[in-house]
């Protein structure tokens, strides 16, 4: 393997959150099993996020599942790697991949632009690389999210973040130890989305490891999905190192989402993060997922009785149901027993007349289709 470093940079020209999230293309969140990780890797769902080898990816470590599994910290810097037929996630060190590991991940097919750059002798300058962009130059208030990937021969070990080189006029990615340069040939690939989406910079306000989210999209929705990266800023109340990989968690004890230090290192007061939110089940309507098609629901619209069953090929089992309703709230939740099982039912004749979203958790990440229920 070849070590690309992906990162996906989200162009903004507003610290100000947008109205509402614009659909980025396909997205699921990823929980790593015993069936999808081999060695350092975890294959990606080829139905959920696809296989295209041009595609440009993003991924961010969730610490935890709404159903309490994949509680598990991740201390390596991770990547993506083609392995020629699908997409997956390896960690840089050639550990042998956690399967409690689980992680969001997006495929935006539209909505922004996507470019690839490249750590080359000319733009390395020290820690960092420069990177020279229209849509990004003479912008210090853009903000951008990176995720690593795999290309070109080198292993990127380094804990990275974002940085805007005031007398360049450019944006940079660096390494976080603060003295080490970046490997030569490492590759990221950055993605500008349209205005429209849903953004944000949060600054810590304590020196925990811990940092609180407070956003109507996020609380109380711990199936949201957000990607996050560490901005170095130039003001000297935020300014700092991050020295460690960083995550995402949703803690239920204030129904809040959280980005946190994965080696458990306090952060400082002022530390920048930028934070994209993909939410699944805001208020509104719901989206079904792209593999929607691969739940099979008896009648729909459903009464009383409800089957759910997975479609032949989906090679996976159903680990939990649940039902979401227009405002974002769930309003059933069933956890299915046995680890081969591909079909349950559901008393659904609680719930009122109306559209919902059901949502099937399974061994390779969470597909999502929609259900009325009719009187």
């Amino acid at each position: 393997m070849k070590t690309v470093v992906t990162f996906f940079l989200v162009m903004i020209f507003s610290q100000l959150v947008m109205a509402q999230p614009t659909y980025f293309g396909q997205n699921y969140t990823h929980a790593n099993s015993s069936a999808n990780c081999s060695g350092d890797h975890t294959i990606l769902n080829t139905l959920e996020i696809g296989n295209d080898a041009s595609d440009i990816l993003i991924f961010n470590h969730v610490w935890g599942l709404p159903d309490g599994t994949h509680q598990a910290y991740m201390p390596n810097s991770n990547g993506l790697w083609y392995t020629g037929s699908e997409w997956s996630i390896f960690d840089e060190t050639w550990a042998e991949m956690d399967t409690n590991l689980a992680f969001n991940v997006l495929n935006p097919k539209q909505n922004g632009t996507s470019f690839i750059h490249t750590v080359t002798p000319a733009n390395l300058i020290m820690n960092w690389s420069l990177i020279d962009h229209p849509s990004l130059n003479g912008h210090p208030e853009a903000v951008f999210f990176i995720s690593k990937s795999w290309g070109f021969n080198a292993y990127e070990l380094a804990h990275t973040g974002i940085w805007y080189s005031q007398s360049a006029s450019k944006w940079s990615i660096y390494n976080e130890d603060g003295a080490t340069a970046l490997e030569l040939n490492s590759t990221y690939n950055i993605f500008i989305p349209d205005a429209g989406t849903t953004y944000f910079k949060h600054s810590a306000v304590s020196t925990s490891y811990i940092t609180e989210l407070d956003d109507p999209l996020l609380n109380n929705n711990p199936y949201a999905r957000i990607f996050i990266v560490h901005d170095y800023t130039n003001a000297d109340e935020t300014a700092g190192y991050i020295n460690d990989e960083t995550g995402v968690w949703y803690d239920e004890s204030i129904n809040r989402w959280t980005i946190y230090a994965e080696t458990l290192p306090n952060l400082f007061i002022g530390a920048t993060f930028n934070v994209l939110i993909i939410a699944d089940y805001p208020s509104g309507i719901p989206h079904e997922t792209s593999s929607g098609q691969q739940i099979i629901l008896s009648p729909n619209p459903a009464r009383d009785n409800l089957s759910i069953s997975l479609a032949s090929g989906m090679n996976s089992a159903i680990n939990e149901v649940t039902i979401i309703g227009l405002d974002g709230k769930i309003v059933l939740k069933k956890v299915v027993d046995g680890t081969l099982t591909t079909a349950c039912q559901m008393d659904v004749s609680g719930i009122q007349q109306g559209l919902y979203i059901l949502s099937v958790q399974t061994g390779n990440g969470t597909v999502s289709k929609k259900l009325n229920i009719i009187r």
